[in-house]
């Protein structure tokens, strides 16, 4: 997948690092170039100094190509126009972005743009919007080791009872369908387009992680 990302602030400089070491091509745009030192000289992918607005550093940075956008400027006003931008000018499918002010958050899912607001977890939670948008993490209980989870049913447990699909290492806490939820007995069969929530340790994230609802 290939990946652009404006901003390379702390939240930035995390996404970009993290995307980069699970394989994908990442290239980091910022109109300061000194922040590209947060990456580290190790960072694989690749930088380019511009504005995060401006449609030539934007081409430059490839996001005519580009699979996913993010946009972590310190700026709520610019990572909205240039994630509008990447969605509707250049056609980019998958695009979220960090938003500080939270009163403005439901104004911008409005307009179909994925947002984050919290600076815990700003990073993380981009991250999934971006490589898992099936999946949301919704908390980590304890120290971690139980996650919380509500996910679109992966094609693969479709057709199958919820008494199959986890065995027995992990709850599916409640699911709804067609706009209502329930707890669904062992035997419930799951359907396409069912949201489930779940309680699995932690052990079994990466294999929620990658399953996928279409396929």
């Amino acid at each position: 997948m290939n990946v652009l990302i404006v901003g390379c602030g702390r939240e930035g400089s995390e996404l970009a690092r993290s995307i980069a070491r699970q394989g994908h091509a990442v290239t980091v745009l910022d109109a300061d170039a000194s922040h590209f030192d947060r990456l580290g000289l190790d960072f694989p992918g690749r930088t380019v100094q511009g504005f995060s607005i401006d449609r030539v550093a934007l081409e430059r940075a490839g996001i005519a190509t580009a699979d996913a956008f993010v946009a972590t400027t310190q700026s709520d006003n610019e990572n909205i126009i240039a994630a509008k931008v990447a969605r509707d000018v250049y056609g980019v499918k998958r695009v979220a972005a960090r938003v500080y002010n939270p009163g403005r958050r439901e104004v911008y899912e409005r307009l179909g743009l994925a947002t984050v607001t919290s600076t815990s977890w700003g990073a993380r939670r981009l991250e999934q919007l971006i490589l898992h948008p099936h999946v949301i993490d919704m908390e980590q209980i304890g120290q971690g080791e139980v996650r919380l989870l509500r996910i679109q049913a992966p094609a693969a447990w479709c057709n199958r009872s919820v008494a199959e699909v986890l065995d027995g290492s992990g709850v599916i806490c409640a699911l709804a369908r067609n706009g209502k939820a329930f707890v669904p007995a062992p035997t419930e069969t799951l359907q396409k387009d069912d949201l489930l929530y779940l309680s699995i340790p932690n052990s079994r994230l990466a294999e929620i992680l990658a399953l996928n609802p279409n396929e």
